[in-house]
């Protein structure tokens, strides 16, 4: 690949994570000078990483003005890069309860895992989404970072307000198969079985990217 490509892939995927972790906020400035040296590297990749997130709605550039972060609606595009993020940090979370040898309360998420089948009996749809992220809030805070923290209270927000109304439906379209993957996930981190966490994890996400192009 050349290297022009892959700076210009670099600037991409850095300035598109910081807005949707909302590390960058609607109406804040992106400086083509301050990501080219926060990654070593020319402008020209910069600007042209910027066009692209211009063409997916996240940015918007003004003569003299340059890029700033606009409100945009949750498409299904950027849900997807979304759950990518999401999945990173889940397999993340179980590598430091794998790595730190963290004792998995297993107890306290399949409370939780039974709250949800409550709500979904009752079609209490709006409590079933809030106690699903609610479960990988707290899954994920397992691993004490303060920007994973961060990113998932955004992500919440943002699935509320901003996401379209085939987006919503996702998580109770794809109830059974959560609450299998959540399962599995629960029973294999009480086992020690960390690699076949990881698999289940990796399977429930690709199940949502799958139902969202659908």
């Amino acid at each position: 690949m050349p290297e022009k490509e892959t700076f210009e892939k670099l600037a991409y995927a850095t300035i598109k994570e910081k807005i949707l972790s909302g590390k960058l906020r609607v109406g804040d400035h992106i400086s083509e000078a301050s990501i080219a040296s926060e990654l070593h590297i020319s402008r020209t990749p910069v600007r042209k990483a910027i066009a692209r997130l211009e063409a997916e709605q996240l940015l918007e550039i003004k003569v003299n003005r340059g890029a700033t972060v606009i409100e945009s609606e949750m498409t299904a595009s950027h849900f997807v890069s979304l759950l990518e993020i999401v999945e990173i940090l889940v397999l993340q979370t179980i590598s430091k309860l794998e790595n730190k040898r963290i004792t998995f309360e297993a107890e306290r998420f399949e409370e939780k895992k039974e709250i949800l089948q409550k709500h979904l009996q009752k079609k209490q749809e709006t409590l079933y989404i809030e106690v699903l992220f609610d479960s990988l809030k707290s899954f994920v805070h397992l691993m004490q970072n303060s920007y994973a923290d961060r990113f998932i209270q955004v992500l919440e927000s943002d699935f509320d307000l901003k996401a379209q109304k085939e987006i919503k439906v996702l998580p109770l379209i794809l109830a059974a198969e959560t609450e299998q993957g959540m399962s599995s996930v629960i029973k294999n981190l009480q086992n020690g079985s960390y690699e076949e966490a990881r698999k289940n994890v990796k399977e429930l996400i690709n199940k949502f990217i799958v139902q969202t192009f659908r």
